[in-house]
């Protein structure tokens, strides 16, 4: 379209939001288009199709570390969500304030007892006060829901400690790993479905380099929900429908990619680099969830009175893609309820930015934004000191002619 930047000529960090497809996903996908046969046909090239959906699901799995058969295929985190949560079984949902957009619409939209769930001003989960909640009120079988890390803030939860925390209370648990999946945290940790113990996930293949719209519930075994779609029987006749071949092998290569990259030391790098420059020219600068086990590639901030609105169209006008929080609020860009949830008052909520990297962010990227948001804050505080100079004038002029 005319008038549109190419995304090339973007420094691209907003990688929470949805990560560039990677090189190894286009092949994958491009080759996939060359088969021509259903996955659940038994010529051969519905054996084709189906032995690709195989191999996809054994790379996802070894990704996120579960077994190849407790990786279902879906439209992506949000279908997966909303499959686990409003499934019927559950008789109370124990839900924190951080969680995504998709957890909270469907926590109301179930029939069921909804129970939120206060964090810390790290954005981490009070173990204490959570048991002395579930104490008070769980009931027959309650379902917590549980960030393995915050879309905004990258903070990382224990998830282990909130599974061993919620079996006193025979509930099941439920964690969005989309952000956490194909990432390292501050402390070389990534998501591990066996180590988290938790009962249930969703994943997004967009987050770590496959295409959107393809995503995937890991379901423990022995621990199955009822098909959310029914139908022909596909994906062990828990999500029926004709699989996204060509989705689901751009998901599969792309997680195999993330599995064997190394690159989270020069990421944490960048991401050392952006906070202390911020720093260093804005003062005043608030950084969230520093008190917490963060993903290295996810810095959120803010200079509180500097609306968010107003950073992303300047920097976007440069050339510089950022974000204010979750990318799943209709284009909407207001105060972060996460920030809210957390303590922060409405000026900082409303003033964070996230900027989140990846794999393929280069030097010249982070460099550019440094430098465009630095001029952008030095122009603002320029025009602030003089407007003040402007109205102490006016001020002095009023108390002589008096």
């Amino acid at each position: 379209m005319a008038g549109m930047r190419a995304v090339t000529d973007v420094a691209y960090l907003d990688w929470n939001g949805a990560a560039p497809l990677c090189d190894e996903a286009k092949r994958a996908m491009l080759d996939a288009m060359d088969v021509v046969g259903n996955p659940s046909s038994v010529h051969a090239g519905g054996r084709l199709a189906k032995a690709l959906i195989d191999e996809a699901r054994e790379d996802v799995a070894a990704l996120v570390d579960c077994a190849p058969g407790e990786v279902i295929f879906t439209s992506g985190a949000t279908e997966a969500t909303n499959w686990v949560l409003r499934d019927a079984q559950w008789t109370s949902l124990f839900v924190p304030a951080v969680e995504h957009d998709a957890v909270l619409a469907a926590s109301e939209q179930a029939d069921v007892n909804h129970l939120t769930v206060a964090v810390s001003s790290n954005g981490l989960i009070d173990l204490r006060a959570l048991r002395q909640f579930m104490d008070a009120k769980a009931d027959a079988q309650p379902l917590v829901c549980i960030q393995a890390a915050n879309s905004e803030t990258g903070a990382v939860q224990d998830v282990r400690a909130v599974v061993d925390a919620a079996a006193a209370f025979d509930a099941r648990v439920f964690t969005d790993a989309c952000q956490m999946v194909g990432r390292q945290d501050d402390a070389g940790r990534t998501f591990s479905f066996v180590q988290s113990g938790a009962h249930y996930s969703a994943i997004a293949s967009e987050k770590f380099g496959g295409p959107a719209g393809v995503g995937a519930l890991i379901q423990k075994g022995g621990y199955e929900l009822k098909p959310f779609i029914v139908g022909g029987g596909q994906e062990k006749r828990l999500r029926s429908g004709t699989e996204n071949l060509i989705g689901i092998v751009g998901m599969g290569a792309a997680a195999r990619a993330a599995r064997e990259s190394d690159s989270a030391a020069r990421i944490l790098e960048m991401s050392t680099y952006i906070r202390s420059m911020v720093a260093t020219v804005a003062d005043e600068m608030v950084e969230f969830g520093v008190d917490a086990p963060r993903l290295v590639n996810t810095t959120c901030f803010a200079v509180p009175g500097w609306k968010a609105s107003t950073q992303m169209m300047q920097l976007d006008l440069q050339g510089v893609a950022v974000s204010a929080g979750s990318a799943c609020s209709s284009g909407k860009v207001s105060e972060s309820r996460v920030l809210r949830a957390m303590g922060y008052d409405r000026l900082a909520a409303s003033s964070a930015i996230r900027v989140s990297i990846g794999r393929e962010t280069t030097e010249e990227e982070i460099t550019r934004f440094v430098d465009v948001w630095g001029d952008l804050y030095r122009a603002r505080a320029a025009k602030m000191r003089a407007e003040a100079i402007d109205l102490e004038t006016d001020r002095l002029k009023g108390t002589t002619n008096g």
